[in-house]
């Protein structure tokens, strides 16, 4: 039911973010803000098939902090499951850095040639 609601919620944001691209660009005569509209509904699509991701961060951080908790536990009788371990924690991270270098490249594509009028 969260995941249903979680893409319901992006397909929602997807269209207002079309309709304001498209609203701005026929009021302005420039067809350039619907496509930076574009770039914004790519990195909610981005968003929404990267979820899994999503749910793989917020694991490792609930590992991380699990792992911090441990170091006053007396492990000499104690069994180590439930740790992410070296490759499964590399392999999310890569995902999760992956995922941040789609979004802000996306964003940059959509709106990078802006930068020059700050």
């Amino acid at each position: 039911m969260k995941t249903r609601r979680f893409a319901i919620h992006a397909y929602v944001i997807a269209a207002v973010t079309l309709l304001l691209g498209l609203a701005l660009s026929v009021r302005l005569n420039s067809w350039t803000w619907l496509s930076r509209s574009g770039s914004l509904v790519v990195i909610n699509g981005i968003i929404l098939t990267s979820h899994q991701i999503i749910e793989h961060m917020h694991r490792l951080r609930q590992s991380q902090i699990h792992r911090q908790s441990q170091f006053n536990r007396d492990w000499a009788g104690g069994e180590k499951s439930g740790f992410v371990h070296g490759k499964e924690e590399q392999v999310w991270l890569s995902e999760k850095y992956g995922l941040y270098m789609l979004v802000f490249g996306t964003f940059i594509w959509g709106f990078g040639d802006l930068i020059g009028y700050l």
